[in-house]
């Protein structure tokens, strides 16, 4: 198992610990025998892991918001995601778009059978094919690590509950978080298209612009490929653009 998934299940057994201890101390401070109150307790926090798991990746697209892709230019990002995950023997996952101006995107998962990628008009409108296929490799390459889900699940389990106190979501999920994980997902992105320059040139275009996406919820500000900035000590940094770009120009 990657480290992806171990960290899910981590994640997920934390949550049914904690839901399961807190409901067997309220049955019993309200007299339910301690045999009766462990079981339920059990099953209190194994229903609260399975419904997260199940469920979290569509809580957190439903707050991103997006549509299915429709015109011209739209349609062949569809075809360049399905070529890329047919030539390569992976799941398709679902493609949204975005309405913003700004060049982003996101990808939110369950595993890699179940996933959706996120993609701003404004990277469909202005990056050329090549580019595009870097960014959506790119992101293929976090869902199949299972980043992605990671991602997804400490979207919804920290960084929504913990939006308005922008500083502690700081703390809390930087240290959750793997810091080099978008580098390691750039150099696995270029060995699966074959030719850095498509990641590396759109990557320089992402740092001549805004990553700003209006409409992003807090719950997903760590997931976009730039993160969108909320204010001073309320980011999740990946590392720098520059930083990436550099390392792209050495392969």
């Amino acid at each position: 198992m990657s480290r992806g998934p171990r960290r899910s299940a981590a994640a997920l057994g934390i949550l049914g610990g904690v839901v399961g201890v807190v409901a067997l101390v309220v049955l019993a401070l309200v007299g339910v025998p301690w045999l009766a109150a462990a079981v339920i307790a059990v099953v209190a926090g194994a229903a609260a892991a399975g419904g997260l798991r199940l469920t979290a990746w569509r809580l957190l697209l439903f707050l991103t918001g997006g549509q299915a892709p429709h015109g011209a230019a739209e349609e062949i990002l569809a075809n360049v995601l399905e070529g890329l995950c047919m030539n390569h023997g992976i799941p398709t996952p679902e493609l949204r778009i975005i309405r913003s101006d700004s060049i982003n995107a996101l990808a939110a998962a369950r595993t890699p059978a179940r996933a959706a990628i996120v993609v701003t008009t404004g990277a469909v409108e202005q990056l050329e094919r090549i580019e595009l296929e870097g960014l959506l490799a790119h992101h293929l390459c976090r869902i199949r690590r299972g980043d992605a889900a990671f991602e997804t699940l400490i979207g919804i389990l920290l960084a929504w509950p913990l939006g308005p106190a922008g500083w502690l979501r700081s703390r809390v999920i930087g240290r959750v978080l793997p810091a080099g994980r978008s580098l390691e997902a750039d150099f696995e992105a270029v060995s699966l298209t074959r030719y850095p320059p498509g990641l590396l040139s759109a990557l320089m275009t992402l740092s001549s612009q805004t990553a700003e996406v209006p409409s992003a919820t807090v719950a997903a500000l760590h997931m976009w490929i730039d993160e969108p900035d909320w204010g001073i000590a309320d980011a999740i940094r990946h590392p720098r653009l520059d930083t990436r770009i550099a390392a792209l120009n050495e392969l």
